[in-house]
């Protein structure tokens, strides 16, 4: 018969802490962030104050891993979809749209809790820090797919590569927001259309893959 492996501490730790912020991420997304507690996370995870405490002193703390956690699988996706060399510049945007506008990146539980950090960013300095340091990386990085097909120029139809990169990125923020407010309204598919036919205004190449949908 065969029997589960035995956990180190190390991994138990990490499984225990990663409950707990599943368990933060689903608190989020009911009851918004003032409506979390440490108590109410250890109640929703089964595991007792002490231990909560043990790995998250304060809410403030569980706040920011809870953030950065997200973060993390948001650089994960995009940095992945953009460095397939294989790929043309053309298709590994596509697939970054593609990816940031599907589940599970844009999963309707962990859409909610971004827009409930992004509500509160402006008045917390170290929310700001993490969303502003991060994003600028992730702009600056789409700007860099857009330079391969601009041949190096840095303005394209009136607009520079980062002006370009930074409506593409808030569009796809966006459409986040309208699929928490107004779900239904626009499937994803659509979204990703929209973003390409932006694109497509600038450069010629994306319209094959609005013909091809």
């Amino acid at each position: 018969m065969s029997t589960s492996p035995t956990l180190s501490r190390a991994e138990q730790k990490q499984l225990t802490r990663q409950k707990l912020l599943d368990a933060t991420i689903d608190l989020i997304a009911e009851q918004g962030l003032s409506g979390v507690t440490l108590g109410k996370v250890a109640e929703r995870t089964g595991l007792s104050r002490g231990i909560s405490n043990y790995h998250f002193e304060t809410k403030e703390l569980l706040m920011l891993e809870v953030l950065r956690m997200l973060y993390h699988e948001h650089e994960r996706a995009w940095r992945s979809a953009v460095a397939d060399v294989d790929e043309s510049p053309v298709q590994r945007l596509h697939i970054l749209i593609e990816t940031l506008l599907t589940p599970p990146i844009a999963d309707h539980r962990k859409v909610a809790v971004w827009m409930a950090f992004w509500g509160v960013a402006p008045q917390r300095e170290t929310y700001l820090e993490i969303c502003a340091s991060i994003d600028r990386e992730y702009e600056a990085e789409v700007a860099g797919v857009l330079r391969q097909l601009s041949a190096g120029a840095e303005r394209v139809n009136g607009m520079s590569l980062k002006e370009i990169s930074v409506t593409l990125t808030s569009m796809i923020d966006g459409f986040w927001l309208n699929y928490l407010i107004s779900p239904g309204c626009l499937d994803p598919e659509n979204a990703v259309k929209a973003c390409l036919a932006f694109l497509s205004s600038f450069f010629p190449e994306f319209k094959s893959l609005l013909n091809d949908d």
